[in-house]
């Protein structure tokens, strides 16, 4: 009777981990590029104070409204879009850590850090006319027909009624069904939610309905910061109607930038032009062509190597039945 030994049980063994890890590092392979990549186009640049620590901006009828953050240094700001000048500001008392800012029926909603509270503004006047209470930190917020939209750091998105600001519902983010944490800035354009993942250059587009990431844009290099050592990261996504252009900055930034995005067609491209005479980090990009080099690499190297086990695998069991066949013959008159 022919044994199954233990080399041909370690051999399926070894094959079969093979197959399976392969087939995961390619599936990861495939899924890293269900994400569509989009670029970023510059059309213009427009002061920015630079004592901003920014946490959330918009665009409504042709102006710029800004919140900044930190405690002592927490406003309001509206800010002409043609020279950058500030020509309205509410200061907050030193117990605020003012974030994320939306626009609804001529009312600013401006979020607090810790505090727990929504202020509400008149958009003319800068009057506070209304509070609401939340529970949890307040980072972004913007405003969809039904609903606001707010993050609080996690990578949950939190929808609230836009009369009462009671919880209606609440979307997991995800990207390529992997969660994505430090949701901070938003900005709601249609069905689908800008937002700047927190302590990067990054901005995600995702879908309100699903909370599936969609596409994403690497802006990093839009500024250079070894020229301006106060600035911060970056934070502020302003969306503008009328043109269907963006406004984006950072805390403590010296500009804002007027931009548009577009689809992504040519493999590792950095994803900005050149702004300014500022040149993009090049390290930054040898960095991601690297690693993409890497990851091809480590999938044909298990492709190849799943190929030559299986070839020696085939030798051992051809040349065991042979040796166990010799056996037989040579112990036949036994």
């Amino acid at each position: 009777m022919q044994r199954w030994s233990v080399p041909n049980s370690i051999g399926v063994l070894t094959i079969f981990l093979l197959i399976l890890f392969a087939n995961t590092v390619i599936a990861s392979n495939q899924n890293s590029n269900s994400v569509q990549r989009l670029d970023m186009v510059l059309i213009d640049t427009l002061p920015h104070s630079n004592a901003s620590w920014t946490q959330g901006l918009l665009i409504n009828n042709g102006y710029l409204y800004e919140s900044t953050g930190k405690y002592g240094e927490s406003s309001l700001q509206k800010i002409n879009m043609s020279n950058g000048a500030i020509e309205n500001s509410f200061s907050h008392n030193e117990s605020i850590f003012a974030e994320g800012l939306t626009f609804y029926e001529n009312k600013l909603i401006q979020l607090t850090y810790r505090s727990n509270i929504a202020f509400v503004f008149d958009i003319e006047s800068f009057e506070i006319i209304n509070t609401w209470n939340y529970t949890g930190e307040g980072w972004g917020i913007c405003t969809m027909p039904d609903y606001f939209v707010m993050s609080n750091g996690t990578n949950q998105l939190t929808l609230r009624d836009l009369q009462t600001f009671e919880v209606i519902d609440v979307k997991n983010v995800t990207k390529n069904e992997t969660p994505v944490t430090y949701l901070n800035e938003l900005e709601c354009v249609g069905d689908t939610v800008y937002s700047n993942v927190w302590l990067t250059d990054e901005i995600i587009l995702i879908d309100i309905e699903s909370g599936n990431v969609t596409n994403t844009i690497d802006l990093n290099g839009l500024l250079n910061k070894s020229k301006y050592d106060q600035a911060d990261v970056l934070n502020g996504i302003a969306f503008d109607e009328n043109s269907s252009e963006f406004t984006i900055t950072g805390k403590y930034w010296p500009y804002y930038y007027n931009v548009f995005f577009e689809e992504n067609n040519t493999e590792n491209n950095t994803l900005i032009n050149q702004t300014i005479n500022e040149e993009l980090d090049e390290n930054q990009v040898e960095s991601s062509i690297q690693s993409n080099i890497d990851h091809n690499f480590l999938t044909y190297s298990l492709i190849f190597s799943l190929f030559i086990c299986t070839i020696i695998w085939i030798i051992d069991i051809k040349l065991r039945v042979k040796s166990e066949k010799t056996q037989v013959q040579e112990g036949g008159g036994e």
